[in-house]
């Protein structure tokens, strides 16, 4: 079958774990194109990339924090019904669509006469209810959602309102590990994904031994103990890692319970599908620093911070998991597309 596969526009996790599943589909004799705009250098993929905004997801300033007025001035240009027949007209081409996890790509698809199911560990409708500008969209995302079936990543929180919803797992990328410092240093990645985090340099503590990693797309400060990696996909600095510091997201949590990797974490707020991820975190031991940037001050976070990450470097590595479940939702993405 000749797929479409489109991902939210909303950071880089979706995306990034759309690649695992195109591998896995390409794998057993499909054709996969990737509609994101996520940039290929993140994305790493030989598949073909068709740049396309599907949806907004949440406008973010950073990646603790969200703005919900920003998110719906921008809708109507983004998910109206415009931009929909426009993207309806490109999946035409195609035998199916999996979409991740965008409700107007699913209108899009319905619109097109091609059969579409959705992927995802929360959907919007269910996100944008926790919202009271974002309510009314949240209906009309729902109404979209509920013609299709829908395949459940975990963990996160349960999909609501899809014609039906098939259990699939965890879905993420694994690369080997690789060190980009010496066995005598403590390498600490820092991943806040597309949306960054300002001022790391005065919130990052300076500590004996310990080197702060980071790569593309952040950018890193200008300090004896940061460090930018270039070329080397992120996810083998992450696997290769003492530890991550970041935030609660789908992508850096799945790859570390791929790799083992510690994770270290900031609280991300009010955004809805973080205490479900948080609880997942707690659950392999990963450490929640005790104070928050742009809530406490730069020196409270730059303590909490060395307090945290002398309490993860204490504990014992996660245990990896052999294998995500790319197969299994291969299978599942097949049965609702010829069901």
């Amino acid at each position: 079958m000749k797929l479409a596969l489109v991902a939210s526009a909303h950071g880089y996790g979706h995306a990034t774990r759309s690649v695992v599943l195109a591998d896995a589909l390409v794998a057993a004799g499909h054709h996969a194109t990737l509609y994101t705009t996520a940039p290929a250098s993140v994305l790493g993929t030989a598949h073909p990339l068709v740049p396309w905004a599907a949806d907004v997801g949440l406008v973010q300033p950073d990646s603790l924090r969200e703005d919900d007025a920003a998110t719906l001035n921008a809708l109507d240009d983004r998910c109206g019904d415009a931009a929909i027949d426009e993207l309806a007209a490109q999946l035409s081409a195609y035998h199916g669509v999996v979409v991740d996890i965008a409700p107007a790509a699913l209108e899009a698809a319905r619109r097109a006469g091609v059969p579409a199911v959705a992927m995802g560990n929360f959907d919007w409708a269910w996100i944008y209810g926790h919202y009271e500008r974002l309510r009314p969209w949240a209906q009309r995302f729902a109404a979209w959602q509920g013609a299709h079936p829908a395949i459940q990543l975990r963990p996160g929180p349960d999909l609501t309102g899809f014609a039906s919803v098939t259990q699939g797992g965890l879905l993420a990328r694994r690369f080997a590990p690789m060190r980009a410092v010496g066995r005598t240093q403590t390498a600490i990645l820092v991943g806040f994904g597309g949306f960054g985090l300002p001022a790391l340099g005065e919130l990052l503590p300076v500590i004996d031994g310990v080197v702060w990693l980071f790569a593309a797309p952040m950018v890193a400060p200008a300090r004896p103990d940061c460090r930018f990696v270039g070329e080397v996909p992120f996810s083998a600095l992450l696997a290769g890692a003492d530890l991550v510091l970041t935030k609660p997201g789908y992508g850096m949590l799945a790859e570390a319970m791929l790799s083992g990797a510690r994770l270290l974490y900031f609280d991300r707020g009010g955004f809805p599908e973080a205490p479900y991820l948080e609880a997942a975190m707690r659950e392999r031991g990963d450490v929640k620093v005790g104070a928050r940037p742009g809530v406490e001050g730069d020196a409270a976070v730059r303590e909490a911070l060395h307090e945290a990450v002398a309490a993860t470097l204490s504990g014992p590595r996660p245990r990896p998991l052999l294998c995500d479940d790319a197969e299994v939702i291969v299978v599942a993405v097949m049965a609702a597309l010829r069901g």
